[in-house]
């Protein structure tokens, strides 16, 4: 089992890296002029944990790797907006998944609306700071909207490798009581 956490750790590092490296050039020309799109794809593992593995780790990658954006991409702008962001995210995600077993519906309906409540979140704290100066509707349909659709297209293509992977990490998971 440390063996099947360290590999999550370097899958969600690695995404961390091409988030901010080669995801950037992938992202067609014609868009980057209309519409902001942001690959979140840590905060879609980080939500995939929190459904099918753990919430509590779920939480903790969620202020880790959010504190990593923070500093690494954004710096300037404000610190700890991701950080929490993507923690609270985390814990939400797993907190769905409390009573039932998740179906790929499901988990595709909760990713989707973790993505919005994430954008909303960093949108209203970066409004409430006076950060960003965009309109709710602007910043709907040009930046929140596209960066759901693709940040659901990349659930779409993990979900079952994924699901897989965590839930016999759960199997294999001794019992506390």
């Amino acid at each position: 089992m440390a063996m099947n956490r360290g590999l999550l750790f370097v899958l969600v590092t690695v995404l961390f890296l091409l988030e901010g490296t080669v995801l950037k050039w992938i992202i067609p020309s014609v868009w980057q002029g209309n519409v902001a799109v942001a690959t979140h794809f840590t905060l879609v593992v980080i939500m995939f944990i929190g459904l099918y593995y753990n919430r509590h780790l779920a939480l903790f990658y969620g202020l880790g790797f959010g504190l990593l954006h923070d500093i690494v991409y954004y710096g300037p702008t404000m610190i700890g907006a991701y950080s929490f962001s993507m923690g609270v995210i985390g814990y939400v995600c797993g907190m769905a998944s409390s009573r039932s077993r998740p179906n790929i519906l499901f988990s595709m309906f909760i990713i989707t609306m973790g993505n919005f409540l994430f954008e909303g979140i960093l949108y209203s704290l970066y409004r409430l700071f006076q950060v960003t100066k965009d309109t709710p509707q602007w910043m709907f349909f040009h930046i929140m909207l596209p960066s759901v659709l693709i940040n659901l297209l990349f659930a779409l293509l993990i979900y079952v490798p994924l699901r897989k992977w965590l839930e016999d990490m759960v199997s294999q998971k001794p019992k506390e009581d």
